[in-house]
């Protein structure tokens, strides 16, 4: 018995070699799994912070068109040029558009407000509203 124990000390080559090929085919999927998650976690950061700056430009035109106490309001955000392109930080531009060309619903007029965030790691993003010149 003392014999046999003393011949096993460590690994035959077969064994080696059947490590290596297992390794060798489950290493690269697991390195390829945690560098897409890497990436898509960064492109998940770039277009939430696209969605807050189209909701922020929103907000502001809406809120502009309800303050009619304040000089503003319907007429206002209509304003050729009142809402210029911007760029609210590195590598993201924002545009708005505002339409009113043919646009009655039931006999009422009223402006398509569009607001576009570009980033060149995303799809655009784009928040659409319609106003009305009622209060």
């Amino acid at each position: 018995m003392r014999n046999f124990f003393r011949q096993v000390k460590g690994f035959s080559l077969i064994e080696i070699i059947l490590v290596i090929v297992i390794l060798a085919i489950a290493i690269p999927p697991i390195i390829h799994l945690f560098t897409y998650n890497l990436a898509n976690s960064v492109d998940s950061e770039v277009y939430t912070k696209a969605v807050y700056f189209a909701e922020e430009r929103m907000e502001t035109v809406l809120a502009d068109k309800k303050a009619v106490d304040a000089g503003r309001g319907f007429n206002y955000i209509l304003a050729s040029g009142r809402y210029p392109d911007d760029s609210p930080e590195t590598g993201y531009s924002r545009h708005v558009a505002i339409d009113t060309t043919g646009k009655v619903y039931s006999g009422t007029h009223y402006a398509e407000i569009v607001v576009t965030v570009n980033h060149p790691n995303i799809t655009d993003v784009v928040l659409t509203t319609w106003v009305t010149n009622y209060e």
